[in-house]
């Protein structure tokens, strides 16, 4: 009996249409197969570079889903997490749903949607994905991702370009293949040091940090509809954020006051609390602390901004005056 995979399955390989057999899904354009286990479709590619790399990450992160399964690696993530990021996508009904790096469906799990498919990497994590009927799971690596993403209407990406050895595969799929109406959902960890992750237990665990221009970078081909900021970063002092609004002469009053007095027992104490009550109150701390979140709701450029078809000339013109005038003034 199929079950309707090739419905909304590529092929990882060359993106062909699949046929569904009982255990087996085939790609005629390059006559690949592809084993469904368990009722769950296995679209891996066959990598052709960095085999053994590959190999050792796939491998990595099976053994992180069974760690995570067994005892959560991040604790209070639904209160910290996932709660915000369900509230940030908002309504879904009649949408269709696309998760990718879903890891176990916790936030899928919770939205109403017309059709619900996650995708990722560790094959754990999705076997529990299956005792939420809902939710069809999907095998695959991000950056091949083997789905028909013209059918989707949302696509959350949480917590995974981080993780992707080369997460502009991912994001060039997306913006050759996604509608111009599709909402896309990133969630992404903000200026974070990536100092804390040496020595981790795991290999590939964060391997970049996101700013302003290098998400920009990445998604250079959409353009964001709304951010959020989350997650405030409350590691140092309320006081010591004042100083980018405190005259100099005012802060080092403060500064020392804080050093000298009870001041720094008060704060710690508020602060303290505060961090145990967050999400409570967030809205004002991140106006004083950075976020350690964002997310943001993209779309595909729908008419690719036809006027740099005519700016773009003038400022190639512009650029070469400008270095003719270099030329002439170094020339002796």
């Amino acid at each position: 009996m199929t079950r309707g995979f090739n419905t909304y399955c590529v092929c990882p390989q060359c993106r062909g249409e699949l046929a569904e057999f009982t255990d087996t899904l085939y790609c005629d354009a390059c006559k690949k197969s592809y084993e469904i286990r368990g009722g769950i479709p296995i679209l891996l590619p066959e990598y052709k570079e960095d085999k053994d790399l590959r190999e050792h990450y796939l491998q990595n992160y099976n053994k992180i889903a069974e760690d995570d399964l067994e005892k959560p690696l991040v604790q209070g993530r639904d209160n910290l997490l996932h709660n915000a990021l369900i509230n940030f996508i908002g309504d879904v009904r009649d949408c269709t749903v696309l998760d990718v790096g879903s890891s176990n469906g916790l936030y899928l799990a919770q939205l109403d949607a017309k059709m619900k498919v996650a995708a990722d990497l560790a094959l754990p994590y999705l076997n529990n994905v299956l005792s939420h009927t809902d939710i069809m799971p999907i095998c695959c690596d991000a950056e091949y991702l083997p789905v028909k993403i013209k059918l989707f209407d949302v696509i959350i990406i949480s917590d995974i370009m981080e993780h992707l050895l080369h997460p502009e595969y991912l994001v060039n799929l997306l913006s050759q293949e996604c509608q111009p109406h599709t909402r896309i959902i990133v969630h992404i960890p903000w200026e974070e040091s990536l100092e804390q992750y040496k020595g981790c237990a795991y290999d590939f665990v964060h391997l970049r940090s996101f700013t302003t221009y290098n998400f920009r970078l990445l998604f250079w081909s959409f353009y964001i509809t709304r951010e959020k900021s989350s997650l405030p970063l409350m590691s140092d002092p309320i006081i010591f954020q004042l100083s980018r609004f405190l005259p100099k002469k005012l802060f080092n009053l403060l500064a020392y006051t804080y050093f000298m007095t009870d001041l720094k027992h008060i704060e710690y104490t508020y602060r303290a609390k505060w961090i145990e009550e967050i999400p409570k109150k967030e809205r004002w701390l991140l106006w004083f602390y950075k976020p350690q979140v964002k997310m943001f709701e993209l779309r595909r450029h729908k008419y690719q901004y036809r006027y740099l078809s005519m700016l773009s000339p003038l400022i190639a013109r512009w650029w070469g005056k400008i270095k003719s005038a270099k030329e002439r003034t170094a020339t002796p």
